[in-house]
């Protein structure tokens, strides 16, 4: 969870506009019509640790309306309110306690699961398969390769990302197996790579103080969100799957 409330209101102001939202958001809506018929609107849906609930009111915009949510921060909780939202409390540590009884078509988990240990992600893998509905869908997006922490993750409490490596074996633990994955944005890691490590020299050589720093999930701007949009958009068209990459795509299905 994350602790700091400002994180999350940076997170609702931005998440319907900053590219990364756009195009993350995009890429679980194009998984889910690849995997179910594209005019069936009616699969459940659970976001876990959904934040703000930006994810859940974009898939709402696009007509899907079976959407459910939970978090373990009131904050979180809180803004996806505002939003209309259907989100409760929920844990990551104990799936199985959310709207006990119920299953999904489709669950979603992006950007929250390096707040586990290993096996904890694998016991947390697991319970969504057995919450999933027959023929179901798993989608997680989580942080990717050291080389690419930063302010960020100390902003937003992470202490580790991941290889794909990982979650293959996370998955086979947990009874899954990985039927998509791609690292991204490819065409943009070079300049975050430079950035994020000009942010952590900074904090070496203490020109930042760790403990007051900020995420840099900032909106840059309609003239330069509308670029970085469209090159990470243009790569997804070019490339089905990427090598390199700031975060970790992947969609799971029960073996």
């Amino acid at each position: 969870m994350i602790a700091n409330r400002m994180e999350y209101q940076r997170m609702y102001e931005t998440e319907q506009k900053l590219w990364w939202y756009l195009v993350l958001h995009d890429k679980v809506l194009k998984q889910i019509r690849r995997h179910f018929n594209a005019d069936n609107r009616e699969v459940r849906i659970l976001d876990a640790a959904c934040g703000t609930g930006g994810l859940l009111s974009f898939l709402n915009g696009h007509g899907y309306g079976n959407l459910f949510g939970f978090d373990y921060s009131q904050h979180a909780i809180d803004f996806s309110a505002e939003r209309g939202l259907l989100v409760g409390f929920g844990d990551l540590k104990n799936v199985a306690a959310f709207r006990p009884g119920e299953t999904f078509d489709i669950i979603c988990c992006n950007d929250a699961l390096y707040f586990l240990t290993d096996e904890e992600i694998i016991r947390a893998l697991n319970t969504f398969r057995q919450r999933l509905n027959p023929n179901g869908l798993l989608i997680i997006n989580i942080h990717a390769f050291e080389a690419f922490s930063g302010t960020h993750d100390l902003a937003v409490g992470s202490s580790r990302r991941f290889e794909l490596r990982q979650f293959v074996d996370f998955s086979r633990a947990a009874g899954l197996k990985i039927s998509y994955s791609t690292y991204w944005p490819f065409a943009l890691s070079l300049p975050i790579l430079l950035v994020r490590q000009w942010q952590k020299y900074q904090i070496r050589h203490q020109k930042v103080q760790a403990h007051e720093v900020d995420s840099d999930v900032k909106f840059p701007g309609e003239t330069i969100n509308r670029i970085l949009k469209g090159i990470t958009k243009a790569e997804s068209w070019l490339f089905r799957k990427a090598p390199f990459g700031s975060s970790l795509f992947m969609t799971m299905k029960q073996v």
